[in-house]
């Protein structure tokens, strides 16, 4: 009886170790952005195009807009347009930034070196120490908008 009392409580212990999700990134920080594709954001209407939005930084964002935790990045690829958190999942800073390689096809964090797929519209992680891919915010696209959200 007492080994089963035992048995139970190290199973219990086990479930409720394990809630942790692979969705935890780093603090939820919203995200709300409304891109214009006829004006300042136009240059996003062609492939690989992507443009970065950080809060204080980027010139033209209005007060409502919210731009997650380390900033977003706004990509233009295979699959049309796609919105990643800036912040590098295994360094989980906002200062720390992934940055779009020259090859425009991947982006990189230049503190870790963890490289990530941009261009599919995936964010998988590709190689490094991250073992995830990157933060994926949702667009929705209206007309000549872009709508940004998490």
């Amino acid at each position: 009886m007492k080994m089963r009392k035992v048995l139970f409580l190290i199973s219990l212990l086990i479930s409720f170790s394990c809630t942790q999700t692979e969705d935890n990134y780093f603090p939820s920080y919203r995200v709300n952005l409304e891109l214009d594709l006829t004006f300042e954001d136009k240059a996003l209407n062609e492939q690989m195009a992507y443009k970065t939005y950080i809060a204080g930084q980027t010139s033209g964002l209005a007060a409502s807009e919210l731009t997650g935790f380390g900033g977003v990045l706004v990509y233009h690829g295979l699959t049309g347009i796609a919105a990643y958190d800036l912040a590098c999942p295994y360094e989980q800073k906002r200062s720390i930034r992934i940055e779009v390689d020259s090859t425009k096809l991947y982006a990189i964090c230049p503190e870790c070196g963890s490289t990530f797929n941009i261009w599919e519209g995936t964010g998988t992680h590709i190689s490094g120490p991250a073992t995830r891919g990157l933060k994926i915010y949702s667009t929705i696209q209206t007309g000549n908008k872009i709508i940004v959200t998490n």
